[in-house]
This record gives structure tokens, sequence and C-alpha cells, in this order.
């Protein structure tokens, strides 16, 4: 079976990071499968901040058989090509908006901060589009493109690599991942981010800027699934990620002058799954 924890956007407007997926030893039911459960996360208070806050989030997940699945951290997707090796099918995302104000709804310390004032609202997007997913032993590529509806108005390309394993010897095996992303991006997407027009300019204090599309970022995820009974019902997920922001958005002034290239995320999940 195949878990996925992708923190992309998950539940703010922070940058997409993604977790491979980790197999267990058993083929997926057939009919549906429901998680539920919680964790907690931190994580930049926006994409390309400096200061870091703690949120307590839920984890909602919808599986149907091998192909349907949805939730807020992989989105909603149908595997319409399916086999041991290789998965492609139609996906859509949710990245939700980044108010000026710096609200974080599920923060439950840090989250405050006046750098993005001026800077003006990026609404709610929806991103549709499509993903293909390559696996051969204990590699696997992933690959996603999306171009968003509302909000950020850009394209976005996704593609990481992982090399997948399993820890046993020490109480409940530990299936792991850990690889390479990176995530490029035209100007519409950058520059809904990380531009500056001459009126937000005005309003912010900082400089007028137009941003470019190109490499956005690139780093280094890895992700760890413990299964927490026989039966595979319970179960934990930790996650760590590191993204350097690139091109345009690295070079943004919000980033260079109150910000960091460097973004770090940690995260633990606890879920039970009903079948």
């Amino acid at each position: 079976m195949k878990y996925t924890l992708t923190a992309a956007a998950f539940l703010t407007g922070s940058a997409a990071f993604v977790f491979t997926a980790h197999p267990q030893e058993r083929e997926p039911l057939d009919g549906w499968q429901v998680s539920v459960g919680a964790g907690v996360l931190t994580s930049p208070t926006y994409e390309g901040d400096d200061d870091y806050d703690l949120k307590v989030l839920p984890n909602l997940q919808f599986r149907y058989g091998a192909r349907f699945f949805a939730s807020v951290q992989d989105g909603v997707g149908y595997r319409l090509f399916n086999s041991d090796t290789l998965s492609a099918g139609p996906i859509a995302r949710v990245r939700f908006s980044r108010d000026e104000d710096g609200d974080q709804t599920f923060s439950v310390t840090g989250g405050e901060t006046d750098d993005l004032l001026g800077l003006g609202d990026v609404d709610t997007t929806i991103e549709v589009g499509g993903f293909v997913g390559w696996t051969v032993g204990d590699i696997a590529l992933s690959g996603e493109v999306r171009q968003g509806l509302g909000g950020h108005e850009g394209l976005v390309a996704d593609l990481g690599a992982s090399w997948r394993g399993r820890l046993t010897g020490f109480g409940p095996p530990v299936f792991w991942s850990a690889g390479p992303s990176i995530r490029l991006a035209d100007s519409d997407y950058t520059s809904a981010y990380f531009g500056v027009t001459p009126l937000q300019s005005v309003r912010s204090g900082l400089p007028q800027y137009e941003a470019d599309g190109g490499l956005y970022s690139y780093g280094l995820g890895a992700s760890a699934f413990v299964p927490l009974d026989r039966d595979n019902r319970w179960s934990l997920v930790m996650i760590a990620g590191y993204d350097q922001l690139a091109g345009d958005a690295g070079d943004a002034p919000l980033v260079d002058l109150r910000g960091a290239r460097d973004q770090f995320t940690f995260g633990a999940f606890l879920s039970r799954t009903f079948q």
C-alpha cells in the first residue's frame, strides 16, 4: 500500500515540499479507505521567511482501491494508468492564500509577521494538471505539471527522485525514503509571491522587483512511515525537508531583505486508517 504525505502548502501559503510515498507489504484493499489523524509541523511563517512557526494540523485522507486519492496534502487525483512500475493521471491541488497580515490559522507558536504588509493578498489557488511516477526497485521518480486557476494563475512543475528502504530489528519496521526535488515555475507564479509592483513598493517599503520564471527552488526531503500495529491501522509519519529558493525567487527583495533562501521543515503525524 502506498502512503504519501505531501505538505504542499498544507493549509498555509508555505512552500511545497514533497515526501515520498511508503510501500507496505500488502496490496491495497478494494473499496474505500479513510485515514484520520493530526500532527505538528514547523516551517517558515511564509515561503521565503527566516522565522518559523509551529502548527497543529488535521490529517484527513481518502482512497478508493489503488487509483483514487484525495486529501489536502496529496490533492485529488486518479491513476488512469497504474502498473507495478508506472502510474499517471490527472491531479488537482489547493494552494491556500497568503495574506499580507501574515495570519496563520493553525499556528500555535510564532506565525506573527509584518513582512508582507503592503504586498497584498495572494488568493487561494486551484492547481490542475497531471502527474507521472516511475518506480524501479528502490528508486522512484516523480513529476507533476499544474496550472493555477485564480490566485497566482501561474504554471508550476515539481520533479523528484527518491531512494526507499526498510529498517527492521528496532521494534516496528520503518519504511523510509529520501531524495532530491526541484521546482520550476513561470513568471506569473514567481511574480505572484515575490514580485513588487510600484504601488506595492510604496506601501511595503521594498524596492520594485520584476520576477521572471525558471528554476524556483531545489532541495532534499526525507520521510519515515512507522506502522504501529500488526494490521497497519495506526501509523506514524515523520518528515524533514530542506529547500533553497533559487533564481528570481531567491533574489527577490522580500527574501534578501526580510527572509532567507534556506527553508527547513519538520513534522510528525499520527493517523488511524479505516477500511
